[in-house]
């Protein structure tokens, strides 16, 4: 595949579809009209269409194979399914199949007749088992460094993707050393806090950064509920606390060999807990907020997460520690 391949039209790849189904079939009716198509390529999905052709839905094979033969196509089919446009380039289409995690995408025209379909398997290199495939992932990663090779920016267009978020980096940073300067008297008076500042950093960007990846990983899920979403973030925050309270409990207690007195090491134990399940929690959302604004949230997600976890890391942090020491 070339880098010229990506740009051309969906209508120039398409291959024809067999494995079509009438709407108003029954389960038994569909199986007997596939039966007679002597179909000899492997089958990857049934699409339903109407006395026109006009896409309606798709129908899992497994679901076709197992319903009773008198239920109405209707009932087993999904309606919910991507499709494309002939007029759409094969870039396009692989970028699907790798978001979405399909192996076939059906292409149609204006008026949403079925022209066809895209295979995952005609533009690798290397064939394609289907079977196996639907039990791994590398299928997709291997579209994905198709279409990235394909991509090819400029070193310009590269650095004005990039820079905007090391610009994010930097602001951080410059909060932190306004908020530092603010707190600087609980600083000079209780020498101890400054010492762990980086360490409190450290725990509240990493933690973040996890619950960041784990959001990430969510949102690769296909059919993915607003109720399982919840469910996983639910999850995720049990597993913060957790970890917040390990890392408060351990750095506090260490913090106590330096003979500065209790009150300190509670300031660095519950600041840590704080603001590491704080900035867990927006490890968390901010990919999906970062989704949802259509941007990618592998390059966006990370230095506005890391941005959020020093700002407010520090403010808790110092903020706890005027509160509590002075």
């Amino acid at each position: 595949m070339t880098e010229k391949d990506l740009t051309r039209p969906l209508r120039d790849f398409i291959a024809p579809v067999r494995t079509t189904i009438h709407i108003e079939h029954t389960v038994e009716e569909a199986l007997r009209y596939l039966r007679n198509k002597h179909i000899t390529d492997e089958i990857i999905y049934i699409y339903v269409v109407d006395e026109e052709r006009k896409l309606i839905g798709v129908v899992p094979t497994r679901r076709l194979l197992l319903a009773e033969p008198n239920t109405p196509i209707t009932e087993i089919m999904s309606s919910r399914l991507v499709s494309l446009k002939g007029d759409q380039t094969l870039q396009n289409a692989m970028e699907f199949l790798e978001s979405h995690h399909l192996l076939a995408l059906p292409v149609v025209n204006d008026k949403n007749h079925l022209l066809g379909v895209i295979d995952v398997g005609l533009y690798l290199e290397e064939k394609v088992d289907v079977a196996t495939a639907r039990r791994c992932a590398d299928i997709f990663q291997i579209i994905g460094l198709y279409i990235e090779e394909g991509k090819r920016p400029s070193p310009w267009r590269s650095y004005r993707s990039r820079m905007p978020w090391i610009f994010c980096n930097m602001f951080g940073g410059f909060a932190c050393a306004v908020i530092s300067r603010v707190f600087e008297i609980v600083l000079a008076k209780v020498l101890l806090l400054a010492m762990f500042i980086p360490l409190v950093l450290t725990l509240s960007e990493s933690i973040s950064m996890q619950s960041m990846t784990q959001s990430i990983q969510l949102l690769k899920k296909t059919n993915r509920t607003w109720k399982y979403t919840l469910g996983s973030l639910f999850r995720e925050w049990h597993v913060v606390a957790l970890l917040a309270i390990t890392s408060g409990v351990i750095v506090g207690s260490v913090s106590l060999l330096w003979r500065d007195g209790i009150r300190p090491g509670f300031v660095i134990m519950f600041g840590i807990m704080i603001s590491v399940y704080i900035t867990a929690t927006i490890g968390s959302v901010v990919p999906l907020i970062v989704h949802a604004r259509k941007w990618d949230p592998r390059v966006a997600a990370g230095p506005v997460v890391l941005m959020f976890a020093d700002v407010l890391t520090t403010l808790f942090y110092l903020s706890l520690g005027t509160w509590w020491l002075l």
